[in-house]
């Protein structure tokens, strides 16, 4: 009778195989337990192997991980170093940006300074300040294109010199506070006689000029009369005169001499004003206070009209 047993060892982990056995009565002494064994072990040997070589791919993927982690802190710590950097150059940026916004408002301010600076030069080389009229320089180059102006078109032109008789005494007398106020108040009775077109100027000290471009002899002479006439009022409102000075208010007669011409073909700058000088001191020596045109037989002697 024919027997068959099954023979394993104790319940392996998983991958171990047991076995079925099968033999005779006859070869029974020839079975081998160990032969069995042996292939036991190989096989469990195999098995381990694989374990080894999954355990080998697991202790790959955490070592990648590992250094995957620690690249990510890395990085985690170099975005916040990047960003602490910018957030410190943003603020130096804007720090610079405020100082830059404030320098330009300051230059700003000084370039208004000095455009305010400059037009304020401009107009005192151009206005005499106290009559508030053009200044001598200014007034030539007017002059000058006035005359260049009537020759091209053929136009009239008058001319006429003025000076406030005795000032010097008025200034001895009552003082250079009062002359003062009598040379503005005498600025604005030719501000207030003229027409815009017309052209006013503080020569130096008590003597001015005038020209009235389009006007002939006869217009010339009626503005004259009308500034001599203007002028005499001054001196009737002494209190006007003594008010910045805070004196008493003693008459101070103020009077004008007026000498006027007009242009003739040929005509220099230099020589209308010399004509119209000559009037001037022609109207001195006559007894002042008056208006006269000139004429050829006019001295020029301009000493014998001052000392008179």
């Amino acid at each position: 009778m024919r027997s068959s047993a099954c023979v394993q060892r104790p319940k392996p982990r998983d991958g171990v195989v047991t076995t079925p056995l099968k033999h005779s009565p006859d070869d029974a002494a020839e079975f081998s337990l160990f032969e069995v064994e042996e292939r036991v072990l190989r096989e469990a040997d195999a098995m381990v192997r694989k374990l080894d070589e999954v355990a080998g791919g697991v202790n790959a993927l955490a070592a990648a991980y590992r250094r995957g982690y620690r690249e990510q802190r890395r990085l985690v710590r170099l975005s916040d170093r990047m960003q602490g950097e910018l957030h410190q150059a943003n603020r130096h940026l804007t720090d610079q940006a405020q100082a830059l916004k404030k320098l330009n408002a300051a230059l700003e301010a000084e370039i208004v300074e000095r455009e305010r600076l400059t037009l304020e030069l401009e107009r005192l080389a151009t206005v005499d300040e106290l009559t508030g009229l053009a200044g001598r320089r200014h007034f030539m180059v007017l002059a000058e294109r006035e005359r260049a102006r009537t020759e091209r078109f053929v136009t009239c032109l008058s001319v006429l010199m003025l000076d406030l008789d005795r000032f010097k005494a008025i200034n001895d007398t009552h003082g250079h506070g009062v002359g003062d106020a009598v040379l503005r108040a005498f600025g604005a009775v030719l501000q207030r006689e003229l027409r815009q077109i017309d052209v006013a100027g503080r020569l130096g000290g008590e003597e001015f000029a005038v020209l009235l471009p389009g006007a002939n002899l006869g217009h010339g002479l009626e503005v004259a009369e009308r500034l001599r006439a203007g002028t005499a009022e001054i001196g009737r409102n002494s209190a006007d005169l003594h008010r910045d000075s805070g004196a008493e208010a003693p008459p101070v007669p103020v009077t004008v001499s007026i000498g006027v011409t007009t242009f003739m073909p040929g005509d220099t700058l230099d020589a209308l004003l010399k004509r119209a000088d000559t009037a001037l001191y022609a109207a001195k020596r006559a007894g002042r206070d008056r208006v006269l045109c000139w004429t050829s037989a006019m001295s020029d002697d301009r000493g014998a009209a001052e000392a008179s």
